[in-house]
């Protein structure tokens, strides 16, 4: 018997012995050979299901197939409606030939019911954090034949920190690294369907790896800034102090748009990640004016002071050894 799938799965020839089928939807069993017939039985696992008699054209069908059945009775073909996962097993047409001869064709049906309901459930739900633990485990509805586990479009399998369960049902992280981070996906399927989940692991991690990057040295009146980096997420906090005094904000980048002397010093940056709880600010930087800058400075004071005494309109003259 040649086997086409009906309206459970596409269409075309399936390969020979194999029908596959899905919980409520039909399939067609189609006769091999064309050899014209007396009588037609057909049954599952040795079970009749329904005899018909073309001669008298009396079909009677068994219980539990009364409703389900379609046949063709001048190609043989028949159709099974209303799958159950009971229908599947191995069936068999008879035909009696108008020369008496007995003809038996085989085939084979298996219904699936279809996947849905895919979901993914991680433990522990709080925040992951590099250096911990986390497992991830895929759960469907339906008749499961494979789960694979993927990671940002990669396929996954065990070895180094990743573990999976033999049934492939459970994907365990340990320990979490911070390029665990990605898209994972788990697909579950059968021959009739498949469907998928999806999570996003975020790995917290941080700060780390700090550093500062600015000028060492500046001219008076001159715009600096001075950026300070680390590795965190979620990105860090920053806090930067000037010889010990806390400068307002949060930024990243400190930024003076005119420097003055009292700018001199060390700047020390501290970036926090308030996920990990974990901080970091052993980075200094010291900021200093060359001896031209503070040459100017005093100069220029004191030629300030001199214009103000001159108002006296007595003649002072200021004279500055540097």
């Amino acid at each position: 018997m040649a086997v086409l799938l009906g309206s459970c799965y596409g269409a075309g020839v399936l390969p020979d012995g194999l029908l596959l089928g899905k919980v409520g939807g039909n399939v067609t069993f189609n006769r091999a050979s064309d050899q014209p017939f007396l009588t037609l039985q057909m049954r599952v696992n040795g079970t009749a299901m329904f005899n018909y008699i073309s001669n008298s054209d009396i079909f009677n069908p068994e219980d539990g197939y009364r409703d389900r059945i379609n046949l063709d009775r001048s190609s043989g073909s028949v159709e099974l409606m209303n799958l159950v996962l009971t229908d599947s097993g191995q069936y068999t047409v008879t035909i009696v030939t108008p020369e008496a001869v007995s003809v038996d064709e085989n085939t084979k049906l298996e219904v699936y019911e279809p996947i849905s309901g895919t979901t993914i459930i991680t433990f522990p739900n709080t925040p992951i954090l590099e250096g911990s633990s986390v497992t991830l485990t895929c759960d469907a509805s339906g008749s499961i034949i494979t789960r694979e586990w993927m990671k940002d479009g990669q396929l996954l399998s065990a070895g180094g920190n990743l573990i999976i369960s033999q049934d492939k049902r459970v994907l365990s992280i340990n320990p979490v690294k911070r390029t665990d981070n990605g898209h994972y996906l788990c697909s579950v399927s059968n021959p009739v369907s498949t469907a998928d989940a999806k999570y996003i692991l975020i790995v917290n991690y941080g700060p780390d790896g700090m550093e500062i990057k600015g000028p060492t040295e500046i001219e008076v009146g001159q715009k600096f800034t001075l950026t300070c980096s680390a590795d965190s997420n979620p990105p860090a906090s920053y806090t930067w102090m000037h010889n010990e005094t806390e400068i307002p904000g949060h930024s990243p980048e400190f930024t003076k748009e005119k420097s003055e002397f009292s700018d001199s010093g060390n700047y020390t940056c501290t970036a926090t990640n308030y996920v990990t709880g974990n901080k970091t600010s052993e980075k200094t930087l010291s900021l200093g004016l060359p001896a031209g800058a503070i040459t100017g400075i005093v100069f220029g004071l004191l030629l300030v002071v001199g214009v103000a005494f001159g108002v006296s309109n007595k003649a002072i003259f200021y004279h500055c050894s540097l």
